[in-house]
């Protein structure tokens, strides 16, 4: 509605410039600088709302949702955690010490570092009793003689290796979404964390590996394809991308707060039963993170920290949110490469003695 020249909006009614007045319950207006009468119509001036709609609707958005949608209250949501307290909580039974740790081993022969093909270190990964890989869920699935591919997915969210921000790797299960290795460091270089993820994605039967394309992702992502390793996630189709060497084309790209990521594991962790955690520490740092006066998911200890600071912090949480992602993609990825059991996995060093033996048995020899 428009004011006139002397402030009067109808017949009998005189609103003030920054004036805010109640005409009846749920209705408000106000007087704006630009001429018009601003009007706040709430679901109480609805004669069709009943009080029973209203009780369904406070189940259906509980806490600062219902503020938001119903009371328009915009800051509802400052500070409110993003992930909701009964999810951890029900993510916290899973929890569960590693079944043993896992750390790269250069592979040596009479003291020299072997190197690959490709004129890379050599490396594996070897059980240590201080490894910083914690393996929850082992790749090799065999059973009896008949060997069964598992397939997983690998987040990877890269610091500087300063001692600030975590470099994390999570490795999840496709099959069961069930969360299988966990690493985090803050010492460890980006090219040195990309063949670390190599040797890892390698174990677990050439998982796909969804890094971080920002700052020093792009570091760890030309490490991996320094090693030859081909499973890496990538914005382009895996039919045409998989023979393509472009970086710019492999990670993720996409802001690490937005829906499409945290978003998206936000709503994989309210389902519950739909993913299980065993890392009692990534399952602790879900309740880190709250939304901001914008209403963005943000680590509180970020929340003082320009927009652009927030949006490229990295910790666990954000690394089993693109190993969710990973496994999400993963089938794409499958129908271009081909069904075997990868050279140097467990299952492919089972499958390489069993060849070498039968070789043996059939030999005169």
């Amino acid at each position: 509605m428009k004011r006139d020249d002397l402030g009067h909006c109808g017949e009998d009614m005189h609103i003030a410039i920054g004036e805010r007045r109640v005409i009846m319950r749920g209705m408000s207006v106000r007087g704006n600088s630009n001429e018009f009468i601003a009007v706040d119509l709430g679901f109480e001036a609805s004669p069709m709302i009943s009080p029973e709609f209203i009780a369904s609707e406070k189940r259906r958005l509980p806490g600062w949702r219902f503020q938001k949608e119903y009371m328009r209250n915009w800051d509802a949501q400052t500070g409110a955690p993003v992930f909701e307290e009964p999810w951890i909580a029900a993510q916290a039974e899973n929890a569960r010490n590693p079944l043993y740790c896992m750390d790269i081993h250069r592979v040596q022969r009479d003291g020299i570092v072997q190197r690959t093909s490709l004129g890379q270190e050599k490396l594996i990964l070897v059980q240590r009793d201080r490894g910083r890989l914690k393996v929850y869920v082992t790749p090799d699935t065999q059973a009896g003689l008949t060997l069964t591919l598992r397939h997983y997915g690998i987040g990877m969210d890269v610091g500087a290796g300063v001692e600030k921000s975590d470099s994390t790797i999570q490795v999840m299960s496709s099959h069961n979404r069930e969360q299988a290795a966990s690493f985090a460091c803050n010492t460890i270089e980006p090219s040195e964390l990309g063949r670390f993820a190599a040797a890892v994605g390698k174990w677990y039967n050439d998982a796909l590996i969804c890094c971080v394309l920002k700052m020093h992702g792009l570091t760890a992502l030309r490490a991996i394809t320094d090693v030859g390793y081909p499973m890496i996630w990538r914005t382009v189709s895996p039919k045409k991308g998989m023979i393509e060497a472009k970086t710019k084309n492999m990670g993720w790209p996409y802001g690490e707060v937005g829906d499409l990521l945290l978003g998206r594991w936000r709503d994989a962790l309210a389902t519950i039963g739909l993913v299980t955690l065993h890392d009692l520490q990534t399952i602790e740092q879900h309740r880190q993170y709250v939304y901001d006066e914008h209403g963005r998911p943000c680590h509180q200890v970020l929340r003082s920290e320009p927009v652009s600071v927030r949006q490229t912090h990295g910790d666990l949480v954000i690394g089993v949110a693109l190993a969710y992602r990973a496994v999400i993609d993963l089938p794409q990825y499958l129908r271009v490469a081909p069904e075997r059991a990868p050279a140097g996995s467990p299952a492919g060093r089972s499958e390489k003695r069993r060849r070498l033996a039968k070789r043996k048995a059939a030999s005169k020899w």
